[in-house]
């Protein structure tokens, strides 16, 4: 046994071994490689500076080493102007070829001027001019512009930029590069890909991990582990994106102090995500870590707001989050040899890139490192993410053959329980059939008697008072008539929809309004069938129709009635069935009191979860009846 585990560990360091060169391997080729100086191109490395403000002596007509860091000089000094004179061959002065000049760091907006004439502008993909953290975000990209023989000469040629920084004493301006446009242009491509196009594909990676992740989380929502891991990559994404001058609707000083704090919550949420994963219970060094890291976010939020000695904020900050994530590596690094599920080659791989990364980062922000080398945290995420999420899958399978074999035991359970289930289900079946017939025949018996019945009770009361007006008889007749039709009708199974409800009631009810005197427009429109539309709503819906008709022959006055029906889209931007009975009478009253009608047609409208709409027109009156598709 003893054997076995000692070649294990031998294969798991091997392997760790190997995917280290891997990464190192990859991380040349993807980014170290992309960024290398052009090689073949005359290199200023050294300008004379003029401040812009007059006022300074010192700033006068300096001699200036490339790359030129204002914040070292330990100047405010806001803008200015760079001069060099630079010797090209007769060859390069006359070639025929595009020439071209590359900036790869300028961290201000700058006008590039050869020999006098303007050639190109650097400006920041953001708000510049509000930006209150020098070494929050990467807003400047590298500058090129590409000009022809016609701007130059043979011998001495001069380069002006004039430079503005958008705080004091924050400027930058990296070595310059002339060349041949095709041989330049591609290292100015390559940084580009490098610093912003893969750190936009790494972002992209992560928040489909991310969501990947969350949808975990919801399947086991209670392992926490799952979400809190969602969340360090949600802010690992979104601090990358703000790194690298992603511009929002926000201003520029709010994403300067998102994108710092966005850092601490990622390293917060990586220490409660590796207690969760080490099973550790420390709940009161969570709390208070919370409580630290939404304290600093505020304090932050002041020092940002006004300015206070926000560098240093930075720095104190970063270097408290280096020691928090060197504290959760330890915490790994200390159960590596304890957990199995641990003992995966990627764990020293990703901590090893993490660790380094963020070293070289608190290095730039404290000013041991050039700050033109840039920030490279985010780099460390694919190896850093593919190692947690292994380790997180590994477990959620686990936790799947842990459910398997839980299932076969409770297959037999469920078998033995099955036979009395089918028994049970086919009683309750029966009972809730014989139920819901109960409740049909109820239903139906009452609106016989609401309908039908106060039809006959209202005939019988005219024969027994000896009423001789035929019309009035003959009308209470097919009264009846129609309401015993519309309540057959809302009983066929192939009429519960709507437009087929309506074409029921125009064979029964035309002849009848037609002999009234009234014209009649019919525009139904195709209306998808609604859900969950059986005979007790559509009996409803006929007779809320059936009133507003009724309402408009009695009461009305009018020549002519619409009936429309089709689908409309609401300011919710739901679907709705719309059914509308217009008519040009002559309208309702302002002060006509509601009769039961009316509010009976509202009882209706409510008992089907619709709404009830009636309006006066010019002239007449809209009745509109409209059933939301849930």
């Amino acid at each position: 046994m003893a054997k076995r585990n000692t070649i294990s560990l031998h294969f798991q360091v091997i392997g760790s071994v190997v995917i280290t060169l891997l990464l190192i391997a990859a991380f040349w080729f993807f980014y170290v490689r992309l960024i290398q100086p052009p090689k073949h191109a005359l290199v200023i490395d050294s300008m004379r500076f003029v401040n812009g403000d007059i006022q300074s002596v010192r700033g006068i007509n300096q001699q200036r080493v490339l790359p030129d860091d204002w914040i070292k000089s330990g100047e405010s000094i806001i803008s200015g102007k760079y001069d060099a004179t630079f010797y090209l061959d007769r060859g390069m002065a006359n070639s025929i070829d595009l020439l071209g000049i590359y900036i790869p760091v300028i961290y201000m907006d700058a006008e590039v001027y050869l020999n006098g004439r303007k050639i190109g502008v650097a400006r920041a993909n953001a708000d510049a001019k509000n930006v209150v953290d020098p070494l929050a975000r990467e807003i400047y990209r590298p500058f090129y512009a590409s000009f022809g023989s016609d701007r130059v000469r043979p011998g001495n040629n001069s380069l002006r930029i004039y430079v503005a920084a958008y705080q004091p004493g924050n400027g930058l301006l990296g070595l310059i590069y002339i060349g041949e446009d095709r041989q330049l242009r591609p290292y100015y491509s390559n940084r580009l890909s490098a610093r912003v196009t893969t750190v936009q594909t790494i972002s992209a990676s992560m928040l489909t991990i991310a969501i990947f992740m969350t949808v975990l989380w919801w399947l086991r929502r209670k392992d926490s582990i799952y979400v809190w891991f969602a969340l360090i990559v949600y802010a690992w994404a979104a601090r990358n994106l703000l790194l690298i001058g992603y511009d929002t609707f926000l201003p520029a000083a709010v994403e300067d102090w998102l994108t710092l704090i966005l850092l601490g919550w990622f390293i917060t949420f990586m220490v409660i995500c590796t207690h969760r994963y080490m099973d550790l219970q420390k709940e009161w060094m969570e709390y208070s870590l919370f409580a630290a890291v939404i304290l600093g976010s505020l304090v932050l939020a002041m020092a940002f707001t006004w300015q206070i000695q926000v560098l240093l904020m930075h720095r104190i900050w970063s270097t408290f989050f280096l020691l928090l994530g060197i504290y959760a590596l330890g915490q790994v690094a200390m159960g590596y040899r304890d957990k199995d599920d641990l003992k995966n080659p990627f764990v020293p791989a990703g901590g090893i890139s993490i660790l380094l990364l963020g070293i070289h980062d608190w290095l730039v922000i404290m000013g041991f490192v050039p700050r033109d080398n840039g920030l490279l945290l985010h780099f460390s995420a694919p190896v850093t993410l593919i190692t947690f999420a292994s380790l997180l899958l590994e477990r959620f399978a686990r936790v799947l053959r842990d459910a398997e074999s839980l299932n076969l035991q409770l297959e037999t359970r469920v078998a033995e329980k099955h036979a009395e289930l089918e028994a049970n289900y086919k009683t309750l079946r029966k009972m809730e059939n014989q139920q819901i017939l109960a409740e049909e025949r109820e239903r139906f018996m009452k609106e016989m008697h609401d309908g039908l019945g106060g039809h006959l009770i209202s005939m019988l009361s005219m024969m027994r008072n000896g009423e001789k007006d035929t019309v009035k008889i003959t009308r209470a007749i097919e009264a009846s008539l129609s309401d015993l039709r519309i309540m057959i009708d809302s009983l066929d199974p192939d009429e519960h929809d709507i437009p087929a409800l309506l074409g029921a009631m125009r064979s029964r009810l035309e002849p009848q309004l037609v002999s009234s005197g009234l014209k009649i427009e019919w525009q139904v429109q195709e209306i998808p069938p609604l859900p969950d539309f059986g005979p007790r709503k559509a009996l409803q819906v006929m007779r809320i129709v059936q009133e507003a008709i009724t309402n408009v022959l009695n009461h009305a006055d009018a020549t002519l009635i619409r009936i429309h029906a089709r689908v409309e889209i609401d300011a919710n931007g739901k679907r709705n069935a719309v059914i509308k009975v217009i008519d040009d009478g002559k309208g309702l009253p302002h002060d006509a009191d509601r009769g039961h009608g009316l509010n009976n047609m509202e009882q209706r409208a409510r008992c089907i979860n619709a709404s009830l709409v009636i309006s006066a027109r010019q002239p007449g009156t809209c009745v509109q009846l409209r059933l939301l598709y849930s």
